[in-house]
């Protein structure tokens, strides 16, 4: 009996002291080496969007942290200047150790366009051209040239090759052919004001008054009458007037 009771004696203290080992062991790893691994350590990542690359450098530099320029990228939004950390990995206010590396994206600005040459393209061809790379026809002008044939560009106001931003209007020199040996009136009449304005400038005349007139047979902004009469042999530069229609006050009432 004596022994039995030794034994079960013997068999509770192991008990204990397994689950008392387990008890210390859990508290160490747990507890007790987190805070010593992490003491002093832990640091809080800065915000460094809209920092210049430099800054951000030295701003992690006195944090313990140091800093990669993962890639750089335009910024189509114009949001962010050339050099400036447009986005970070780990975020802002991520928790790290001393020594982290923190990737960043840093802004080439906004996109940039070459200018293309336009020069010898048709009228058709360089409107085209500009749509396609994101710029904006401006005006176009009409001149006669020896050297180039009708209806192609014959100058540009942004010289070919030239590192321009998206949008920027583009002015066009138009040839209208050799020098006449005469100038003729054109029959603009029941135009549409657009075309007509494009066929005074091409036929080397100018455009002068326009005046409008309410009429409801015909659609807006066509030509009624002329000031000069078609066919008529004029000098170069001379003026031509216009009536065009307009919708009545009474259609526009009712539209607006």
């Amino acid at each position: 009996m004596f022994v039995k009771t030794k034994w079960f004696k013997l068999i509770r203290f192991f008990i204990f002291l397994f689950l008392l080992l387990i008890f210390l062991y859990v508290i160490f790893d747990q507890i007790i080496m987190p805070v010593y691994t992490r003491h002093g350590q832990e640091i809080i990542v800065p915000d460094l969007t809209n920092l210049f690359f430099e800054d951000a450098r030295e701003k992690l530099q006195l944090m313990g942290l140091k800093i990669v320029e993962e890639t750089k990228k335009f910024d189509v939004n114009n949001i962010f200047p050339i050099g400036v950390v447009m986005t970070q990995t780990p975020k802002s206010d991520s928790k790290v150790k001393k020594g982290r590396r923190i990737y960043v994206i840093v802004s080439k600005g906004e996109p940039s366009i070459e200018m293309p040459d336009l020069v010898t393209k048709s009228e058709r061809n360089a409107t085209f051209l500009l749509k396609n790379k994101g710029l904006e026809l401006g005006e176009i002008i009409y001149e006669f040239s020896d050297v180039f044939p009708a209806g192609v560009v014959a100058d540009q106001n942004i010289p070919p090759a030239t590192e321009i931003k998206p949008g920027m209007i583009v002015d066009l020199t138009i040839s209208s052919g050799r020098f006449p040996d005469k100038f003729i009136v054109p029959d603009i009449v029941n135009r549409n004001l657009k075309d007509a304005k494009k066929i005074i400038f091409q036929s080397g005349l100018t455009l002068g008054a326009i005046s409008f007139e309410s009429r409801n047979d015909l659609l807006p902004e066509t030509v009624i009458t002329q000031s000069v009469q078609p066919n008529l042999e004029v000098t170069q530069g001379d003026t031509i007037n216009l009536i065009v229609s307009k919708l009545p006050l009474q259609i526009e009432d009712e539209l607006e």
